[in-house]
């Protein structure tokens, strides 16, 4: 899954920093440590926030979905009863 680019390299940005490298050092550490990050990351399975947004519309959906259904069912329920 892939992670957003922005955060990743903020990330990887503050950890080089962080080590207070100076010039090609850093770029090169910060470059390694943002590979490290994004692979830790996808093998954690974190879910962006992107993805999220979208996984809880669907949910939202689907449970005024669930609510049109049952009222739909307890009307069928009492036209059977009469």
């Amino acid at each position: 899954m892939p992670i957003d680019n922005t955060t990743l390299d903020d990330m990887a940005e503050k950890i080089a920093g962080g080590l207070k490298l100076l010039g090609h050092v850093k770029t090169e550490a910060q470059s390694q440590v943002r590979t490290v990050l994004e692979s830790t990351l996808e093998q954690m399975d974190v879910v962006t926030d992107e993805r999220m947004a979208v996984t809880e519309a669907l949910l939202a959906k689907t449970r005024e979905e669930i609510t049109e259904l049952e009222a739909r069912v307890k009307a069928l329920e009492a036209k059977l009863k009469q």
